[in-house]
């Protein structure tokens, strides 16, 4: 696990403190439970999902997520770059 700070408005601490009273558990197992039931929502269940779709895209090699970012170019460059470049 690994140490989290909130801030929580007052209200809401009250109530999961009077949660975690009425269960007999800490305050911080009534958070890790409202987190997961929070997060097993099927809207935000998709949302988690489609984040760690572009996550794993972006954290893929980073030269190939640079394909296509500068559109068409020439498609005979290599062949004509004499032309191109070459001083009169």
């Amino acid at each position: 696990m690994k140490r989290l700070q909130v801030y929580l408005p007052e209200e809401l601490l009250n109530n999961l403190r009077l949660y975690a009273l009425s269960r007999g558990i800490s305050l911080a197992e009534a958070l890790r439970q409202a987190g997961k039931e929070f997060s097993t929502k099927p809207e935000i269940k998709r949302e988690i999902q489609q984040v760690k779709k572009r996550q794993k895209k972006s954290t893929n090699n980073p030269f190939l997520s640079m394909i296509g970012m500068l559109g068409k170019g020439p498609t005979d460059a290599s062949s004509t770059v004499d032309d191109i470049y070459d001083d009169p």
